[in-house]
Protein backbone atom coordinates (compact mmCIF):
# COMPACT_ATOMS: atom_id res chain seq x y z
CA UNK A 1 0.00 0.00 0.00
CA UNK A 2 1.37 3.33 -0.44
CA UNK A 3 0.56 6.65 1.53
CA UNK A 4 -1.81 7.88 -0.29
CA UNK A 5 -4.06 5.05 -0.23
CA UNK A 6 -3.22 4.21 3.60
CA UNK A 7 -4.62 8.07 4.27
CA UNK A 8 -7.48 7.21 2.36
CA UNK A 9 -7.82 3.78 4.46
CA UNK A 10 -7.48 6.10 7.41
CA UNK A 11 -10.34 8.72 6.49
CA UNK A 12 -12.10 6.05 5.19
CA UNK A 13 -12.33 4.21 8.53
CA UNK A 14 -12.61 7.70 10.85
CA UNK A 15 -9.21 7.68 11.81
CA UNK A 16 -7.52 11.41 12.81
CA UNK A 17 -4.84 13.29 14.15
CA UNK A 18 -2.67 11.58 11.37
CA UNK A 19 0.60 12.24 12.13
CA UNK A 20 4.46 11.10 10.87
CA UNK A 21 6.07 9.38 13.78
CA UNK A 22 9.67 8.78 13.76
CA UNK A 23 11.66 5.99 15.74
CA UNK A 24 15.16 6.36 16.78
CA UNK A 25 17.77 3.20 15.93
CA UNK A 26 17.48 0.03 17.92
CA UNK A 27 14.55 1.54 20.19
CA UNK A 28 13.10 -0.97 22.34
CA UNK A 29 10.31 0.73 24.16
CA UNK A 30 8.21 -1.26 27.30
CA UNK A 31 4.71 -2.98 27.02
CA UNK A 32 2.07 -0.48 27.09
CA UNK A 33 -1.57 -0.12 26.08
CA UNK A 34 -3.79 3.47 24.37
CA UNK A 35 -7.25 4.25 25.54
CA UNK A 36 -7.21 4.78 21.43
CA UNK A 37 -7.14 2.72 18.27
CA UNK A 38 -4.21 3.35 15.93
CA UNK A 39 -3.30 2.47 12.53
CA UNK A 40 0.15 2.37 11.41
CA UNK A 41 1.84 2.25 8.30
CA UNK A 42 5.94 1.76 8.00
CA UNK A 43 7.05 4.22 5.48
CA UNK A 44 10.35 4.03 5.89
CA UNK A 45 12.84 1.20 8.32
CA UNK A 46 11.62 -1.83 10.48
CA UNK A 47 9.04 -1.52 13.07
CA UNK A 48 8.56 -4.68 15.03
CA UNK A 49 5.33 -4.52 17.37
CA UNK A 50 5.25 -7.20 20.13
CA UNK A 51 2.10 -8.52 21.73
CA UNK A 52 1.62 -10.78 24.36
CA UNK A 53 0.66 -13.62 22.47
CA UNK A 54 4.03 -12.75 20.11
CA UNK A 55 5.46 -10.23 17.64
CA UNK A 56 5.08 -8.70 14.01
CA UNK A 57 8.16 -7.17 11.59
CA UNK A 58 6.78 -4.58 9.41
CA UNK A 59 9.11 -3.06 6.49
CA UNK A 60 7.86 -0.30 4.43
CA UNK A 61 4.48 -0.39 2.90
CA UNK A 62 2.98 -2.88 5.72
CA UNK A 63 0.31 -1.69 7.93
CA UNK A 64 -1.32 -2.75 11.38
CA UNK A 65 -4.29 -1.40 13.15
CA UNK A 66 -3.78 -1.63 17.24
CA UNK A 67 -6.89 -1.97 19.15
CA UNK A 68 -7.77 0.47 22.53
CA UNK A 69 -6.71 -1.41 24.80
CA UNK A 70 -4.01 -3.89 23.43
CA UNK A 71 -0.56 -4.15 25.16
CA UNK A 72 1.80 -3.82 22.78
CA UNK A 73 6.07 -2.43 22.76
CA UNK A 74 7.52 -1.11 19.85
CA UNK A 75 11.21 -1.95 18.84
CA UNK A 76 12.72 -0.32 15.56
CA UNK A 77 15.49 -1.57 13.15
CA UNK A 78 18.92 -0.31 13.28
CA UNK A 79 18.58 1.79 11.02
CA UNK A 80 15.42 3.47 12.97
CA UNK A 81 11.59 3.81 11.29
CA UNK A 82 9.72 6.15 9.76
CA UNK A 83 5.69 5.44 10.37
CA UNK A 84 2.19 7.67 9.09
CA UNK A 85 -0.01 7.28 12.15
CA UNK A 86 -3.78 7.91 12.71
CA UNK A 87 -5.49 7.20 15.55
CA UNK A 88 -9.61 7.28 16.88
Amino acid sequence: MNEEQFRQQLQDQGYGNVRVVDFEPNRDGDMHAHDFSAMVMVTQGELTLTYEDGLVTYGPGDWCEVAAGTRHAERSGPDGATALAGTK
